[in-house]
């Protein structure tokens, strides 16, 4: 297989080829914090590509990802072989996912009231990256139309069976947009071709329709905490530090990057909502301040929680 410049990608948030080594990686540090790894599936289907277990900070925005993409072949092994996915679907019913879900799921609708909708009649949702179909459970219902959308097939079976719409391909996304919603729920991170991608998703929302996606949030010091620890040859902080299913790793600032390159302009984070909600805040002038705090502490403080959740308005 050709390892040389034909593999490499450009940043997903700057579109610049121009970054260096941040995080390397062995199958033994991935397999001790990934419980679902089969550590000796796993060398078998690297055989060869061990040299692409690492990410690369980009020069000019400073985005962290992995510059080297994978191959067809490889992901399936690894996805179809290497993982237990039984772990996975587990997770749908914990409490915890299950109240992310509904925060996210009351977050859209706060961002609708804020914008003077006053209830759901024909409202449209798309969930890019359904998964086992645990968000369209909980969105799904009179006024409600939702359709979901993954290209791993043993996930989105368990949805078909939950007598949920999923689309077979981008063709019939299409036919059921343009939307008001489109939901990327941790789908950001796992996509070698980001820009193919937004761009579906950009065709699939309505003028004015909102974007929601949630990602993975590495701010500066846990970066740095985790490079330090890699660097002792010590397994990383997280599993979620993973150069194979997380090709990307976003915080604040690339996160913005995103929404203007795609022309989506900026809402508030699930964090700035929490707190409208709880001040019961009806003005978004308001919600504008808030926005500009949690900005200046971006550059300023380093962040514990693990996701960041975002809300934007496709631009006309």
């Amino acid at each position: 297989m050709n390892l040389g410049n034909s593999n490499m990608r450009d940043c997903p948030v700057c579109g610049v080829t121009d970054a260096s080594m941040v995080m390397k990686f062995t199958p033994e540090q991935l397999c001790k914090i990934n419980s679902s790894y089969s550590l000796e599936k796993f060398k078998r289907a690297l055989v060869g590509l061990e040299n692409r277990l690492y990410y690369s900070r980009c020069h000019n925005c400073g985005m962290i990802y992995c510059e080297k993409t994978w191959d067809k072949v490889t992901l399936n092994m690894i996805y179809d072989d290497v993982i237990d996915h039984s772990s996975s679907k587990d997770k749908i019913s914990l409490v915890n996912k299950r109240l992310s879900l509904a925060s996210m799921w009351l977050n859209i609708l706060r961002v609708e009231k804020l914008f003077g909708r006053q209830k759901l009649d024909n409202f449209k949702i798309i969930d890019f990256g359904c998964g086992w179909g645990d968000l369209l459970d909980m969105v799904d219902g009179y006024g409600v139309s939702v359709m979901g959308y993954d290209e791993d097939s043993a996930k989105t079976e368990s949805s078909v069976n939950s007598k949920h719409s999923i689309a077979a391909n981008i063709a019939e996304l299409k036919l059921f947009g343009p939307v008001d919603v489109v939901v990327m729920n941790s789908v950001l991170e796992h996509l070698q071709d980001v820009d193919k991608h937004m761009k579906t998703v950009k065709q699939l929302i309505k003028p004015d329709g909102l974007f929601v996606f949630a990602v993975t949030d590495y701010r500066a010091g846990f970066i740095k905490k985790n490079i330090r620890k890699l660097n002792k040859n010590c397994p990383a902080l997280t599993k979620n530090l993973n150069p194979i299913e997380h090709v990307n790793i976003y915080n604040y600032n690339s996160a913005m990057a995103s929404l203007e390159r795609y022309a989506f302009d900026f809402v508030a984070t699930g964090n700035v909502l929490r707190i409208a909600n709880c001040f019961n805040l009806k003005n978004m002038s308001v919600v504008r301040i808030f926005n500009a705090l949690e900005r200046l502490s971006a550059k300023l403080l380093t962040r514990k929680e693990m996701y960041i959740t975002v809300f934007a308005k496709n631009r006309k």
